[in-house]
């Protein structure tokens, strides 16, 4: 059973969702709706940011959510983003990342849930606050955007072409290990040597196999391209970094001319 307390803050958290969902749709969420769910397990509130394709064809997208909090006991501040790139089908709706926050925080939060196309132009977008003035908030939302579009921009990370700005040449690295780690360097080093600097995030993830063991899968665009167990000996994490780069090499050149097809028709 939920507190009266508990039950208030969820009465109004829910209540908030509905205003940005009215305050939003009008000016995004057209063609692809962001939204901000949300679920109450015990002391803690689950926040899964979501996108719809609400168009006909498919779409490539890039979603940032970020939880934004700022204590005015003490004046301090955080933000934690969770971001990737990720494709939907026509009518396809699909969860893009999960993060959680606590039931009794006294900060005020912001929760922004931004989706972009493949030119960086935003399409949807969805925000929450909680213990906090919406009009205030506001102003620290359109901050964030002001930061996003110059990230995008930024000669480091983007690639100018004739239909917009790309995003370039990132892997993300989510190890658990050393062995993991170690494969990890082994294949960014070969990645940044051999100049892929592919348009689509790679992700390099070990996770929990059988037997207390782990295994590495890679990522490209959200699909799993490269899957074996880790062994520590360092000549078998060469070979397979050899390989895996090999393998997401010749994927992303498929995906890259599968994307043009899809522009063409």
């Amino acid at each position: 059973m939920f507190t009266k307390k508990i039950v208030h803050r969820v009465f109004i958290i829910l209540a908030i969702v509905l205003f940005t969902d009215v305050a939003f749709s009008q000016v995004y969420n057209t063609s692809v709706e962001a939204k901000i769910n949300m679920e109450q397990y015990g002391e803690m509130i689950q926040i899964t940011g979501s996108a719809l394709n609400k168009t006909s064809s498919t779409q490539g997208l890039r979603y940032v959510l970020s939880v934004i909090k700022n204590d005015s006991n003490n004046g301090n501040s955080s933000k934690n983003d969770q971001s990737g790139r990720f494709v939907l089908d026509l009518g396809e709706k699909r969860n893009l990342s999960t993060t959680s926050i606590n039931v009794n925080d006294k900060s005020r939060i912001i929760i922004l849930l931004l989706v972009y196309d493949e030119w960086d132009k935003l399409l949807g977008m969805d925000r929450v606050v909680i213990n906090g003035n919406e009009e205030d908030a506001k102003l620290e939302v359109e901050e964030e955007q002001q930061k996003e579009q110059m990230l995008d921009a930024s000669p480091d990370a983007t690639e100018n072409e004739e239909d917009g700005i790309t995003l370039r040449g990132i892997v993300i690295e989510e190890t658990k290990t050393k062995p993991g780690r170690d494969f990890y360097k082994m294949f960014y080093s070969l990645y940044s040597a051999n100049n892929v600097n592919g348009e689509e995030i790679v992700t390099v993830k070990e996770v929990l196999a059988l037997n207390n063991n782990t295994k590495i899968e890679i990522f490209v665009a959200n699909e799993k391209v490269v899957e074996f167990f880790v062994t520590p000996q360092n000549e078998y994490l060469k070979k397979m970094s050899e390989s895996s780069i090999r393998t997401v090499y010749w994927f992303l050149q498929k995906y890259k001319q599968n994307k043009k097809l899809k522009k063409y028709y």
